[in-house]
């Protein structure tokens, strides 16, 4: 019998906070340095930027032999491809993972799911919930807070009175804190969210332009961002990235193969 992968999203109410983006990172570490399996629904539908960007990527591949010949040795030493990533509309997200999975014969340990930027309809609510765990980067601004906050507060309200509910808990995160973030804000922004019982993180993201380095057209730069390689190892040194995603490993109880 196959065994069920966790269901796992990051998510925000606010554009622009990285929810894609961690996304992609989370996957392509706990895919192919971490050992896991794993598959990606992308049902931030229509447009579908994972899904896109793997297309893109691919394309590239075809006229970059540094990074074919890099695809080739990761692919081989790991004994596996890249990860599956499915367009689906939000609300058919979780009845396309299943079908999906019913379909493959290997088994999955974690299916990321890439939602929506706004959680406004009873079928997009509905996939929030079916996941097993959520987590949602923000950043350290009014706006953001009030559009997180806004969402996340009754989303935990509704999962401590009904314990039936999959989703097992909600977990903040600050991304994109730089220095002139001042501290008496932060310390403010998490005063309100313990009052409202929420959990937080302890790891955050700085504010970095490594986040957004995907690989290059012609060039042999180190990549961070990708569905194909993970995130280099020099470029993930002061990033967090490594720490956040061993804290989710630790929230959710998933173990690590390699």
């Amino acid at each position: 019998m196959k065994q069920k992968p966790l269901f796992i999203a990051f998510s925000t109410q606010k554009g622009g906070v990285g929810k894609s983006t961690f996304t992609v990172l989370a996957a392509s570490l706990l895919h192919y340095q971490k050992g896991l399996n794993v598959a990606v629904i992308d049902c931030d539908y229509p447009q579908c930027s994972v899904y896109d960007m793997r297309k893109r990527e691919i394309r590239q591949l075809e006229t970059n032999l540094h990074y074919q010949s890099k695809a080739i040795s990761l692919f081989e030493s790991l004994g596996k491809q890249t990860y599956p990533i499915v367009c689906s509309k939000p609300e058919e997200a979780i009845s396309r993972a299943e079908e999906f999975l019913s379909k493959e014969p290997a088994d999955y340990d974690v299916v990321f799911f890439d939602l929506p930027g706004t959680i406004n309809n009873e079928g997009v609510i509905a996939t929030f919930m079916g996941m097993n765990y959520v987590f949602v980067p923000m950043s350290p601004s009014r706006l953001s807070m009030e559009s997180t906050l806004s969402f996340i507060i009754p989303a935990s309200e509704l999962i401590r009175e009904h314990t039936d509910i999959k989703l097992k808990a909600i977990h903040l995160f600050w991304n994109r804190i730089d220095g002139r973030i001042k501290k008496e804000w932060l310390t403010h922004y998490q005063g309100v969210i313990r009052e409202f019982g929420l959990s937080l993180m302890q790891t955050a993201i700085p504010q970095s332009v490594r986040y957004d380095r995907e690989q290059s057209l012609e060039g042999s730069d180190a990549i961070f961002l990708s569905t194909i390689f993970p995130a280099d190892k020099n470029l993930v040194k002061g990033s967090n990235l490594d720490l956040l995603v061993d804290e989710l490993l630790e929230i959710t109880h998933l173990k690590p193969r390699i």
